[in-house]
């Protein structure tokens, strides 16, 4: 049987949006304004992300601790504003780049 993968590729600026428009939309905490630098997984728990935001005009950054759930979830909605549309039933992932974060989709 046929299947579908698709791959869809935010650079770190989108990723930011779209845990910013998350946060604002379930009424969290919103993450500091800023620039991400990098999305790592914890060592510990692999559903735990660290990610960092920097502030370069107060030379400051800040490492917030979200699940991967939360980041698929923010991208998702995030496509819903593009109007990506995204299959109800397929599985969806995130993987991450030196620059950029992947939500994969399969169907």
């Amino acid at each position: 049987m046929p299947h579908e993968d698709r791959r869809i590729i935010f650079e770190f600026d989108e990723a930011y949006k779209a845990i910013y428009s998350l946060c604002v939309q379930r009424e969290k905490k919103k993450p500091p304004p800023g620039m991400i630098t990098a999305i790592e997984q914890n060592m510990g728990d692999e559903q735990k992300l660290s990610v960092c935001i920097e502030n370069q005009q107060e030379k400051t950054e800040v490492a917030l601790e979200y699940t991967q759930d939360f980041l698929a979830a923010a991208l998702m909605l995030y496509c819903r504003g593009l109007g990506i549309p995204l299959p109800k039933n397929a599985t969806k992932s995130v993987m991450f780049g030196d620059e950029n974060v992947t939500l994969r989709v399969q169907i």
